[in-house]
């Protein structure tokens, strides 16, 4: 039982990975979706024109048995440039090939007329694949010039290029069946796209307002987490320091009591938006919590974080603010932590915070550094 269990995990990991691969996490989610559907694509079509393909050769049809085989080998090709996922462009240059192959073949067939002339049956494959992958309007593109050599193979070269013999009431029926399945198709994948980009949209709006902060605009807690992560893991390889500023706004809760919650929001939006206007572009500043703020400095250590963060106390302090027609002064407490990367951020973060609480506890409107308190 194991060893068939051990066989199924292998066998579906092996499918899995013919199935994704070309996939990459820089490609967004559609991209991704049609690289699937061109390898599930490729490999059923090189399956059923390679078995085709056998057949004629077998049935002494040479002709159409190379042309199955070539189209074929085409396939396969599309599924090798997607397995080399370090080649540029593979996700372009597969469905290319593999629409123009798909092309090629279908002429071929309304040409030729396949097996007991139903090859053009096959021509409604292409709308819907030149559309999927190739877009609306490269798709109708693709689809027009398809639709103006087979009217040429049909009625302006007929008894040159065509082999088959059709009547006249089929080749108009064949040409406005396939420009009524290429309007579906076309109308099809319009609507798709459409759909796709609105709940996109949506998704991106609802995940920057859950990294977002409604009152300051400022990142949230989660939102500077993942920029505090990278900034850290960067920081650890180029081996540069990283320092940490927590701030708290003084006596916020006399302000709240005094001038009530709006008099709160005038106070937490003005702070936001100076800080905002008093980092670098490489910084990070975010609401960490209540009327607490977080300063992540790439490139920075201790010492120069100290500096920062004085000037922002500084200029805080020297810019009152109106509330209900009265001036009133803000100030804040800084502590700053450079990250040591043996003790982890929880631990840059914690000294943070204590060299915040001793600034308030000497008198607020201070700055403190983590390496200062082992002085006092």
């Amino acid at each position: 039982m194991s060893t068939i269990n051990i066989l199924t995990k292998h066998i579906t990991r092996f499918v899995n990975w013919l199935i994704t691969s070309g996939c990459k996490q820089v490609y967004d989610e559609d991209t991704n979706r049609k690289i699937i559907v061109i390898n599930l694509f490729a490999m059923v079509g090189m399956s059923i024109t390679l078995m085709l393909g056998v057949r004629a050769l077998t049935d002494n049809d040479n002709v159409l048995g190379a042309v199955l085989l070539s189209s074929a080998t085409l396939f396969g090709l599309c599924k090798a440039l997607l397995l080399h996922s370090r080649l540029l462009y593979n996700h372009v240059l597969a469905p290319l090939i593999l629409v123009v192959s798909l092309a090629g073949l279908m002429l071929f067939l309304v040409a030729s007329g396949g097996v007991a002339n139903t090859g053009p049956l096959w021509i409604y494959v292409l709308p819907p694949v030149a559309m999927f992958f190739a877009g609306v309007v490269y798709g109708v593109i693709t689809v027009i010039v398809f639709m103006a050599l087979c009217s040429y193979l049909l009625f302006a070269a007929d008894g040159i290029f065509i082999v088959a013999e059709y009547t006249t009431e089929f080749k108009l029926r064949l040409l406005y069946s396939f420009a009524t399945v290429t309007f579906l198709s076309a109308f099809y994948e319009h609507s798709r796209q459409t759909s796709f980009n609105i709940v996109k949209d949506l998704s991106t709006k609802f995940e920057k307002q859950a990294q977002q902060d409604t009152l300051t605009l400022l990142p949230n807690r989660r939102g500077i987490q993942q920029f505090i992560e990278f900034e850290s893991a960067r920081a650890r390889r180029q081996k540069a320091p990283l320092t940490l500023v927590l701030c708290d706004i003084d006596r916020f809760k006399s302000v709240n009591d005094t001038y009530g919650h709006d008099g709160g929001d005038i106070i937490l939006k003005h702070v936001s938006s100076l800080f905002k206007s008093s980092i670098r572009q490489q910084d990070g500043v975010a609401r960490w919590g209540g009327e607490e703020f977080l300063f992540v400095l790439p490139d920075t250590d201790e010492s120069n974080g100290v500096v920062l963060a004085e000037k922002v106390r500084q200029t805080l302090a020297s810019a009152p603010i109106e509330i209900q027609q009265k001036s009133v002064s803000v100030t804040a407490s800084f502590g700053v932590a450079q990250l040591d990367f043996e003790q982890g951020l929880d631990k840059a973060l914690s000294l943070a915070d204590k060299a915040l609480y001793k600034a308030k506890e000497k008198g607020r409107n201070k700055v403190l550094s983590a390496s200062s308190l082992v002085r006092l």
